[in-house]
């Protein structure tokens, strides 16, 4: 394969969206006289990888019907907390093994005989892949997807498309569909490096001849001057761009219509040859305007002042994210796009996503929207980096303890065996308001929380501070929960007390649900605490088990508390969680 450019990629999410078919439309393999291993274990650069997707697909599997997937595969199963799996493969012929697991992946062609001799699977960095291909005559695109896996994207009207998440280090094989999905067109070899970001025309070259007499279009129009512009967009080598799309959209601009749409945008106008276009420009209001070329690209915001004002446009290498944001509790996916750009992709059921082809080094604000809505419930700047394929981790400040907030409480047990707050001076706290528990910290130079506790000679008696979540939550993409804190020696004893963090949710003593970590202990000095979900290793019974606990609450968790225990005083400052975006 013919390799234009690529980019380093550090981490990307490969999304895995929900796939409305059966396993004999997959090819799934599985059934009678099939073999099962003893488990085999997942893992990127020797660190084990837990819930990641696993499936296996006949060779020659395609996509059972034209339905827009950015997902590499759909699961059949997922490894446990220590990243095994188990697979049934049929005893007669080839299958493609795949795992995919936070931007990295797997795949293989294997037998029944060469799967069962697997012990470990090493997951490598995805590739992105955008490339052109001729549309045939009287269809208006061109389906775009890979034997033996689920995912399938459409072209533009240009032929342009983008596999936005692809796994490296094996061969692979395009194919394109027809538009109606019932005649495949062609085949293509391709193969993929860890972090590529390859670009690849499969159009039949057209050569039209310059003709240095011939009236520039842009002379002929009929248009005020002061309106129209002309502006030559070049390549990053200074050569003209010729055939590069343009479009100008207004800053706050959103799509029309919520349809997977992998390319930066549609073009409103192409230049020619020698890299011109003329376009009519506003009078007045903010713009982004975007030029595209292959894998390149220009995009920026101007007022329409400086609009006219510009007359050369140079592209660079795109760059590429992935992230996550927060799903509410049941929800399947939801959309995300750029504002501004014509971008729209879908994220999978944890909320991971990737857009493909962002214009490097450009400040970005990026939307969000549920699935069944069409108005953003949550945005986020960010500014997408110069080079290469990047993933982001979001991250959502809880709490900075400076002001109160109506969102966090404090709480005590109801079994009246003497559990309570106090106040510094030693006075017990019968209304357990957190706004007269914050105080102001020399150490930290802010307020923070402070409170002084007693828990009752019980072994279910406890004291708390926390929050409610506003809706019930979707935490699978979460990465760890950050806080501050410190205790108070106690006594002549070495101990500066403990705590314990939790996400639940909590209904009732009979209704529960909850995933809390084990005892932390504190020191007398401020420290900053990193906790997993796999380090959430109690459930709601009391009972040690880091997979049950975590998968019995991070779809739905309404709660997050924090249990101070072993000590008579705790402070608590800056409590986030990476991960979450809502």
């Amino acid at each position: 394969m013919r390799k234009l450019s690529y980019f380093l990629l550090p981490l990307a999410i490969a999304g895995s969206l929900s796939m409305l078919a059966c396993s004999d439309e997959k090819g799934v393999a599985g059934g009678p006289g099939s073999i099962t291993t003893n488990g085999i274990v997942a893992h990127v650069d020797g660190e084990v990888a837990p819930n990641a997707r696993v499936a296996l697909r006949k060779v020659d599997h395609m996509a059972a019907s034209a339905q827009a997937e950015n997902s590499i595969v759909v699961a059949d199963a997922y490894t446990d907390s220590m990243g095994r799996f188990n697979l049934d493969v049929p005893e007669k012929g080839d299958f493609r093994l795949t795992v995919v697991y936070n931007g990295a992946a797997f795949t293989k062609v294997v037998s029944a005989e060469s799967y069962a001799a697997l012990d470990s699977v090493p997951l490598v960095a995805t590739a992105v892949m955008k490339g052109e291909t001729d549309i045939p005559d009287g269809s208006g695109i061109v389906w775009v997807g890979v034997l033996g896996t689920d995912i399938l994207v459409p072209s533009d009207a240009n032929g342009v498309f983008v596999l936005p998440a692809l796994p490296a280090n094996d061969s692979l094989q395009l194919y394109f569909v027809s538009e109606d999905y019932e005649k495949v067109l062609s085949k293509e070899q391709v193969y993929f490096t860890p972090t590529e970001f390859a670009y690849e025309s499969y159009k039949e070259p057209v050569v039209a001849p310059v003709d240095s007499t011939k009236e520039d279009p842009a002379d002929s129009l009929e248009a005020p001057v002061d309106t129209l512009k002309k502006i030559i967009i070049l390549q990053e080598d200074g050569t003209p761009a010729a055939n590069a799309s343009v479009s100008i959209r207004l800053k706050d601009h959103m799509v029309e219509a919520f349809t997977l749409q992998n390319d930066l945008v549609k073009a409103d106008l192409v230049a020619g040859l020698d890299g011109k276009v003329a376009m009519t420009l506003p009078d007045s209001g903010e713009y982004r305007l975007t030029a595209t070329l292959g894998v390149s690209s220009f995009s920026k915001v101007y007022d329409a002042i400086s609009l006219s004002k510009i007359d050369t446009l140079k592209l660079a290498e795109s760059s590429a994210i992935s992230s996550q944001v927060t799903l509410d509790s049941g929800e399947e996916f939801a959309w995300v796009g750029v504002y501004g750009l014509d971008v729209l992709v879908k994220t999978n059921e944890i909320g991971a996503y990737v857009l493909p082809a962002l214009p490097a080094g450009d400040s970005l604000t990026i939307y969000f929207v549920h699935e069944q809505d069409s108005v953003p419930f949550v945005e986020w700047s960010i500014k997408a980096p110069k080079e290469g394929f990047v993933g982001l981790n979001p991250v959502k400040f809880l709490y900075d303890f400076e002001e109160d907030d109506p969102n966090w409480y404090m709480s005590v047990d109801t079994l009246y065996k003497g559990s309570t707050f106090k106040f510094a001076n030693g006075k017990v706290d019968g209304t357990h308001l957190l706004a007269d528990h914050l105080q102001m910290d020399e150490d930290r130079g802010s307020n923070v929380f402070y409170t002084r506790y007693e828990i009752g000679m019980d072994p279910y008696a406890w004291v708390l501070v926390g929050t409610g979540m506003d809706k019930v939550r979707n935490f699978s993409a979460v990465d760890s929960i950050e806080f501050y804190a410190k205790g108070v020696k106690v006594g002549s004893s070495k101990s500066y007390g403990k705590v314990k963090v939790s996400l639940e949710n909590w209904e009732s003593y009979t209704k529960k649900d909850k995933a809390a970590s084990d005892w932390i202990e504190l020191t007398g000095d401020w420290k900053k605490y990193v906790v997993k979900p796999s380090e959430l290793c109690i459930n709601a019974d009391e009972i040690w088990s880091c997979a049950k606990a975590w998968n019995s609450v991070k779809d739905h968790v309404k709660q997050l508390h924090f249990f101070p225990s072993g000590g008579n005083e705790i402070f608590i400052d800056d409590v986030k969680i990476y991960g979450v975006l809502y």
